[in-house]
């Protein structure tokens, strides 16, 4: 196997025999001058067919964390009949991340979708219940366990790769979108959005989903909107800039935005505008 680029000094882009891209973990497989050839035996994980927005992450997050990550991966795929993106194991990682932080830091993010995805989604719940008692097991935090649960099955929703119906007026209509998107955070919140960061990835794509659901027809709704109520009031910078951003994709999709939809914009404002 050959490394082309390093991400790290413990992850780099890589060819397989085969001319196949892929990245690979292992001690030192990053460092030195590149390109150059990597023993097999000092590989630990790799990956394949990740998207190469989501390098800066590998860079970032704890490598127990996506090993872990990795690994419960593996269980979902196996467990589960739809195929899910080569990005999921990098989405979780990115999401166990988060909740261990939240667990150590004490924070509450509310999870209204609860009940619903239980119901909805059981086997992708169980999934969920059994990937919280492995943190718990394997980083020594305390999570809310119907909370994380959700959270875990919801990642594994939103993975599913399902085949695109879009054509190119319709891509290049969310092109537009997506330059106008950022615009937008900067007026209503007066910060300046790190396109290249994670956190503008993980708002790109669930925004990519929402399209998804608006040309689908099927609205994300639950009976939440007391909670909607409290977050907006909570946070009401970040709910202007929900609904500022929500009237640029109902005037451009002729759709209209639950209050579902809105909360989540909300939350991953808060994110891509954290300092």
């Amino acid at each position: 196997m050959r490394a082309t680029q390093s991400i790290n000094h413990n992850a780099a882009i890589c060819e397989d025999d085969a001319g196949h891209q892929l990245i690979a973990l292992g001690r030192g497989v990053g460092y030195g001058k590149m390109p150059h050839d990597v023993d097999l035996a000092d590989i630990q994980r790799t990956f394949y067919g990740i998207d190469s927005r989501y390098l800066a992450f590998i860079d970032e997050v704890d490598p127990d964390v996506l090993e872990f990550a990795a690994q419960l991966a593996d269980i979902v795929c196996q467990q589960i009949s739809y195929q899910l993106s080569p990005n999921f194991p990098v989405t979780l990682a990115d999401h166990i991340q988060f909740a261990l932080k939240r667990a150590r830091e004490h924070m509450v993010v509310p999870m209204p979708l609860g009940a619903e995805v239980e119901q909805a989604h059981p086997v992708e719940y169980r999934l969920g219940e059994l990937a919280v008692r492995g943190m718990q097991k394997t980083f020594g935090v305390r999570l809310d366990a119907k909370r994380e649960a959700s959270g875990i099955a919801l990642s594994i929703v939103n993975a599913a790769v399902a085949p695109s119906q879009r054509g190119a007026r319709a891509i290049k209509r969310e092109d537009i979108l997506f330059k106008k998107i950022p615009k937008i955070i900067h007026r209503e919140m007066g910060a300046e959005v790190d396109e290249n960061s994670f956190a503008y990835t993980r708002f790109s794509t669930h925004i990519s989903y929402l399209l998804e659901r608006i040309a689908k027809g099927e609205p994300l709704e639950t009976e939440n909107a007391g909670l909607f109520e409290a977050i907006a009031a909570q946070y009401p910078k970040s709910a202007a800039c929900a609904r500022a951003i929500a009237r640029e994709i109902e005037a451009t999709y002729d759709a209209s935005l639950t209050e579902e939809e809105l909360l989540y914009l909300i939350m991953h404002i808060n994110r891509v505008t954290a300092s």
